[in-house]
């Protein structure tokens, strides 16, 4: 298998190109047209191979996740918007000599391509930049180090505290319990149901003492006993040994173990664990000031999120505007065939010919004897006489329904182009804001930088 070339050496062919040298003043015209002509030939060549390395990416490790591919395909992404902003270079320099213009700036990007292959993160940029992130994630390797020590008791002190929470969750029902049960309603409802029931078999006993004197001393005898319950009822209720009481001791002995566990655990991360934070604040502070692309991508986004109901407005107005332009453009044409030289007059010479027919056919059918089908001839004859007026009247009214609609549809096209010119007023500084940082976000993610113009002359 044929090893595919890495990130760097592709990078190393773009600055092998030497497109940056094109930009000198000190190069003749024909040494200058050669080398464009030689950039957009190298560059379409590695427009290519890059093209099919991450295509590839795709079908040889087929037993890959989505992201995980994304993550190997963003080092070619990158080169491939290098790739982009270069082309774009070659030909507004191309562009600047055949108007006769001044020669741009000259600018150079970074040598080395470097990232994080686990987040996907990848940048190019200077031998500075490059130690700088060298330094970076030597940083971060020790914070991971110290996170990767400290992962073990988290996870023991993860487990303390949904331990305790669930004996939390327990003792707080017991205590709950024990509190509706040291209420005095709660021992007065159960005296109440042995005094009904002892009422109740009192009663029953009674009333069978003579005809069944079994089941009315069985009865007797249930009273007896819920009289006697009485007094153990009442007892329990004031003796404070319980086993809910019981139950709830043994509870919060557990939870004062785990808090005392979980106090110990917490004594030996509470180092580390501040460790940490110190760390993580330091190593985000070291990512801002060095990330200078992520602030323009902040701002870029902010712009983005500010002029989006804008452009969904905007949108509207024209999706609108076209539907109201092919309805008047229809109105229009209706008018103007109505209003054509003739047109009236076709419409009613119509009439006339229907007149004309059914008299004639009419005096036809009356010759041969035919009366009623003549009479009958002769009513559609008057009939179609007196829709000349009726088709007169028709005629006009159609006209001016055309003409209303085509006054609201045009209206209404004014209205939205007052609005959409409102709209627009506001969303062009936006739109032109979006461009300039995305054109200045996708520079700095190449790691393209200007060269002042005594670095440029040098």
């Amino acid at each position: 298998m044929i090893a595919q070339p890495t990130p760097q050496e592709y990078l190393d062919d773009m600055h092998a190109i030497g497109i940056p040298r094109l930009f000198q003043s000190y190069i003749d015209a024909r040494e200058r047209a050669a080398g464009i002509r030689r950039a957009r030939q190298e560059l379409g060549r590695l427009r290519t191979e890059l093209t099919q390395h991450r295509d590839n990416l795709g079908g040889s490790n087929g037993a890959l996740s989505p992201e995980e591919i994304r993550r190997m395909s963003s080092p070619l992404n990158l080169l491939l918007l290098l790739h982009e902003q270069l082309l774009g270079e070659v030909n507004d320099l191309e562009h600047s000599l055949s108007n006769g213009k001044p020669l741009p700036y000259s600018f150079r990007f970074g040598q080395h391509i470097f990232g994080d292959e686990g987040a996907g993160e990848w940048y190019i940029g200077s031998q500075e930049q490059f130690e700088e992130w060298g330094r970076i994630q030597q940083f971060k390797r020790r914070l991971d180090a110290l996170r990767l020590q400290g992962q073990p008791i988290r996870e023991q002190l993860g487990t303390i505290r949904t331990d305790l929470e669930a004996l939390s969750e327990k003792h707080q029902k017991t205590q709950q319990k024990i509190d509706r049960r040291s209420t005095r309603i709660f021992v007065m409802r159960r005296l109440g149901m042995l005094v009904i029931l002892m009422a109740a078999s009192g009663a029953v006993g009674i009333h069978y003492f003579n005809s069944f004197r079994n089941f009315s001393l069985v009865a007797f005898g249930l009273a007896g006993a819920c009289a006697l319950l009485i007094p153990i009822v009442i007892a329990n209720w004031k003796d404070p040994r319980t086993r809910l009481n019981s139950r709830r001791r043994k509870l919060e002995s557990e939870m004062r173990d785990l808090q005392t566990e979980g106090n110990q655990y917490h004594q030996r991360y509470q180092p580390l664990e501040l460790q940490i934070k110190a760390l993580e604040v330091h190593y985000n502070r070291m990512m801002d000031s060095w990330e200078s692309a992520r602030l323009v991508k902040q701002r870029l986004d902010s712009f983005i999120e500010e002029a989006q109901p804008l452009r969904e407005r905007v949108n509207e107005i024209k999706s609108e505007l076209a539907g109201l332009r092919q309805q008047r453009d229809k109105l229009q044409r209706k008018l103007d065939w109505r209003q054509k030289r003739g047109a009236f007059f076709r419409r009613m010479l119509l009439h006339v010919m229907l007149v004309v027919a059914c008299g004639a056919l009419g005096f036809y059918l009356h010759y041969t004897g035919q009366v009623d089908y003549a009479s009958v001839t002769y009513g559609l004859g008057a009939f179609f006489i007196l829709l000349v007026p009726l088709a007169y009247i028709d005629w006009k009214n159609r006209d001016m329904k055309l003409e209303s609609r085509l006054r609201q549809v045009e209206t209404r096209m004014r209205q939205l182009q007052t609005e959409g010119k409102q709209v627009m007023k506001r969303y062009h500084p936006l739109e032109l804001q979006v461009k300039t940082l995305i054109a200045q976000y996708k520079r700095l993610r190449a790691g393209i930088q200007n060269l002042p113009e005594s670095e440029a002359l040098a």
